[in-house]
């Protein structure tokens, strides 16, 4: 899945835990951010929830 065509846009996030995030969200490449897996940011009200490709389950954009 690539997570760079959500960036900028309003999802709706599942997790591996069910757990679903809905808001704005942000690409976050794994270079840039030196991390070993790409992630998204979804601001949810005054939060970030922050969600590594591999604990994402279903995007879909709202």
């Amino acid at each position: 899945m690539e997570l760079g065509t959500f960036n900028n846009k309003v999802v709706r996030v599942t997790d591996t835990d069910n757990l679903i995030v809905e808001g704005i969200c942000l690409f976050e490449d794994k270079d840039t951010f030196d991390e070993e897996f790409d992630a998204l940011s979804v601001k949810t009200g005054l939060r970030w929830t922050r969600l590594f490709e591999y604990e994402i389950k279903n995007i879909e954009v709202v």
